[in-house]
């Protein structure tokens, strides 16, 4: 540091001696001592400068700048990736929707299955039980129709003893018919 101090003495020095002197730079008002010394000591300073200040903040601005372009990259990398996911996502709920359909469509049919197995099961049932109903009406008409001849047939017999017991004329004969039939009624 002392160099520093007594090359700018010198300077000074120089540039005194320069002005009264006179020559060339001398009258334009530059003293090439002092000038020289001037130089020196900016060459120093912008050494220093360089070395303590422009140095490491010339390294961190670099360190800053590949972090930002890291961060760059990486949201471009997530943009992409965000967007071939929604294009994922997009498709799987295609899939689904249509898996879905066909799922609803196939249970739309076998329900339509079901239902017309219910319906001809029933309606088999309900001829089963008309043909049943009508069988047993058949039967119980069969059955009415002997119990009546039966009993017409009984009532013949009766009637016929009844004839044979009296001795009919026909006045007598018809009173008899007239009361059988008034007790058929």
């Amino acid at each position: 540091m002392l160099d520093f101090i007594s090359i700018a003495h010198a300077a000074s020095e120089a540039a005194q001696a320069e002005k009264e002197s006179g020559g060339v730079l001398g009258t334009l008002g530059i003293n090439w001592k002092l000038f020289v010394a001037q130089l020196v000591n900016f060459s120093v300073v912008m050494w220093i400068l360089w070395k303590f200040v422009f140095g490491p903040v010339g390294r961190k601005l670099e360190e800053r700048r590949q972090k930002i372009d890291k961060a760059l990259k990486d949201a471009g990398d997530i943009e992409r990736q965000k967007t071939e996911f929604e294009a994922w996502r997009e498709e799987e709920m295609r899939k689904t929707r249509t898996q879905a359909a066909e799922i609803v469509s196939e249970a739309q049919k076998e329900a339509l299955s079901q239902k017309d197995k219910v319906v001809a099961d029933t309606k088999a049932e309900q001829e089963k039980l008309a043909k049943q109903a009508r069988e047993q009406i058949k039967s119980e008409q069969e059955k009415s129709v002997l119990e009546i001849k039966s009993q017409v047939a009984e009532l013949v017999t009766m009637a016929t003893e009844k004839v044979l017991k009296q001795k009919l004329d026909s006045k007598h004969d018809q009173e008899l018919v007239k009361k059988s039939i008034e007790s058929l009624k």
